[in-house]
């Protein structure tokens, strides 16, 4: 397949110019014309390029392009050029999707948490532009705080690592958005949600919900975050039929 046409399917599904980010989003390197095969990857890392080198890869994609930051200088030079060096002596493109691949009411890593949380969806929230990152799933009947917890670590392998159940005892109306996403706590609130799951979590949060009140479950930010790149390398390879494979390297945070 065409590098270009490649680049122009994932821009119309993921549709990132409707997303106000802070990195880049499409293509960030391009090595080749050609994509043949796929690996995709939370993280733009060392060992992600060297999986993709053993598997015989000509493009990367990831959630997070490391490098590509919007503080981040993007010259070159260091470690980051001895990375882009290595994509280029490869023929790997790189290509990365933040927001993005977390908004998608499809492949985003939101609206597959709702799934594998048997949330019905309700709406999005957290606004990033044009468009919500964050996600609302309602259950048909409230369930218990013990219930949740049951819930949501069944719904991720390594499950909750930290709880903050200061909340209503019954918990039916959910708010998710992966990674560090709990700055949309307040909007939450205001939803009428009675608990939010999120990734990770900064310092003002356990007290921002025992003051408001509140149930919050934070299940890793890396950990949360595989779903969107995992469900995009099978559509890439049932939709286009480029052979594309999600590698996991586990980042405990």
């Amino acid at each position: 397949m065409e590098l270009s046409d490649f680049s122009f399917w994932l821009d119309n599904l993921l549709l990132p110019e409707a997303f106000k980010d802070y990195c880049v989003n499409g293509l960030c390197v391009e090595a080749g014309d050609k994509v043949t095969k796929v690996v995709t990857g939370v993280s733009f890392r060392d060992r992600l390029i060297e999986k993709a080198i053993d598997e015989g890869a000509d493009a990367i994609l990831v959630h997070h392009p490391n490098g590509f930051w919007k503080g981040d200088a993007k010259v070159p030079v260091g470690h980051f050029g001895k990375q882009i060096r290595l994509l280029m002596k490869n023929g790997i493109s790189l290509f990365g999707f933040h927001l993005p691949l977390d908004g998608h009411p499809e492949v985003g890593n939101n609206a597959l948490i709702a799934k594998a949380l048997g949330l019905n969806m309700v709406e999005g929230f957290m606004r990033e532009g044009e468009a919500c990152v964050g996600r609302i799933g309602e259950w048909d009947a409230p369930v218990s705080k013990e219930r949740f917890l049951e819930i949501v670590n069944g719904a991720f392998p390594a499950g909750v690592q930290n709880k903050f159940l200061f909340g209503s005892d019954e918990i039916r109306r959910v708010a998710i958005c992966s990674g560090s996403g709990a700055s949309g706590i307040e909007e939450a609130l205001d939803l009428g949600c009675d608990a939010f799951v999120t990734g990770e979590i900064k310092e003002f949060v356990p007290i921002a919900v025992e003051e408001a009140e509140f149930n919050l479950v934070a299940c890793g930010h890396h950990r949360t975050e595989v779903f969107g790149v995992r469900a995009i390398a099978r559509k890439i390879t049932e939709e286009l039929g480029v052979p594309a494979k999600f590698v996991d390297i586990d980042n405990p945070v």
